[in-house]
């Protein structure tokens, strides 16, 4: 106000109303200020006490905050120690990772190698399998070849004792006829008759091969050893002759029939034997090894 120009008055009472309504105007402002002045306290004072409950708060919180910073950073270093664990623990499984790989190439190294060998393996099998399917079947060709031998050689040994019966019947019957002979014709009569009987037998025909377990081949010959009628020079009479020709003529007959009788033998014997009935003898006869016995 000291700063105001004072104005100038034409009388006491104007300077008087002047100053009157400037004091007027100083209390309005005073009392508005005081006003303000109180409200400005009691605000600071409602102020001070919600900010004393907010620190109070805040202090509460800042302590809870304290409190779980705290188990957190206790969590924190658990954590960090099981991450650590953990990390190790990550570490050693990568070592174990790495010597599992090695072991598995070096597994897997060793299965192709035996995978390899099996594969060599089987190929041997099949070999030695085919081999062994061509040895049976050799075995069970010379088993059928052996068993046919054998009939063959039973056949010949059959034939043989026939032969040799039939050899016997022939010698008895020419020391009959040689008896008769002598008891018929004297020795003078013997000596005059100058007609001989000359039975040329085929020797070629009366061979018969002796050699063991040989089979008889269609060629085969058979000899009468023991009949010795190849040049018969008594003298006869006629009917002796017409009787000792009729004898001789039918050992020949005997003899052809026997040779025919053994050549369609061995025909049907290759015929009629079978692999099962060749080692059906084979097991009853027990001459030779069976195939049923070789395995796999």
């Amino acid at each position: 106000m000291a700063l105001l120009e004072q104005p100038k008055f034409n009388c006491l009472e104007d300077e008087m109303v002047y100053w009157k309504d400037l004091a007027q105007q100083a209390i309005q402002e005073k009392d508005s200020v005081q006003r303000e002045y109180e409200d400005y306290v009691n605000d600071s004072q409602q102020l001070e006490k919600e900010f004393e409950i907010s620190i109070e708060q805040q202090e509460r919180t800042i302590k809870e905050l304290k409190s779980m910073n705290n188990i957190l950073q206790n969590k924190v270093d658990s954590l960090q120690l099981k991450f650590e664990q953990t990390n190790r623990e990550n570490s050693s499984l990568r070592t174990d990772i790495d010597i599992f790989k090695d072991e598995k190439e070096a597994l897997s190294k060793y299965i192709r190698e035996l995978e390899q060998k099996n594969d060599d393996l089987e190929r041997a099998q099949r070999v030695v399998a085919e081999t062994v399917g061509a040895i049976e079947m050799s075995l069970n060709n010379a088993l059928e070849r052996n068993a046919i031998l054998e009939s063959e050689v039973d056949e010949k040994e059959c034939l043989k004792e026939k032969l040799q019966r039939l050899a016997d019947e022939t010698r008895d019957l020419k020391q009959e006829l040689h008896v008769r002979e002598r008891e018929k014709c004297p020795d003078n009569d013997r000596l005059l008759n100058g007609h001989a009987v000359s039975l040329n037998l085929d020797s070629n025909r009366l061979k018969v091969q002796t050699e063991p377990h040989s089979p008889l081949k269609p060629d085969s010959n058979i000899n009468l050893k023991n009949l010795d009628i190849n040049t018969i020079t008594a003298p006869l009479s006629p009917a002796s002759r017409l009787l000792a020709v009729n004898i001789v003529g039918e050992i020949i007959r005997k003899v052809g029939s026997l040779e025919t009788k053994l050549g369609r033998c061995r025909n049907c014997g290759y015929n009629n034997y079978k692999p099962d009935n060749i080692r059906t003898r084979h097991s009853t006869r027990g001459s030779s090894p069976s195939i049923q016995g070789f395995t796999k």
